[in-house]
């Protein structure tokens, strides 16, 4: 997870096979990444009381795209958390830049762990 700004938090979703464009996934490939992304999805937005998610794909350097293999994000939203809605896309490029994805803006991988416990509950069965 990252998005570690004043806006909330984010999660990439990415391809077991890591490809650089989506259109390089295969079809199998591409209903589990989506059914991943639906089933993160609906956990983010509750775990972190969103009431929408904005799903991105940067898909080539003119979208936007700096790292080079397909990876969705997904961002809870409010209302409001934008003064201007589309401007979460000028905070996705922003984030995806190697200066501000640099380790010295990473969480420790203590913070990680217990993130990914917190959010742990919700997949197990019956949750």
């Amino acid at each position: 997870m990252g998005w570690n700004g004043r806006r909330g938090k984010d999660v990439l979703v990415c391809p077991l096979r890591p490809v650089e464009r989506f259109r390089d996934l295969r079809p199998e490939e591409v209903a589990d990444l989506f059914q991943v992304t639906q089933r993160v999805g609906t956990v983010v937005e509750k775990h972190f009381q969103g009431t929408s998610i904005t799903f991105s794909i940067q898909d080539g350097p003119e979208a936007g795209q700096t790292v080079k293999h397909v990876h969705v994000h997904i961002l809870p939203r409010k209302a409001g958390d934008f003064r201007r809605n589309d401007s979460i896309y000028d905070e996705l490029q922003k984030h995806d830049k190697e200066k501000e994805d640099a380790p010295a803006f990473w969480r420790s991988e203590e913070e990680m762990a217990a993130e990914a416990e917190a959010l742990r509950v919700y997949f197990q069965a019956g949750k």
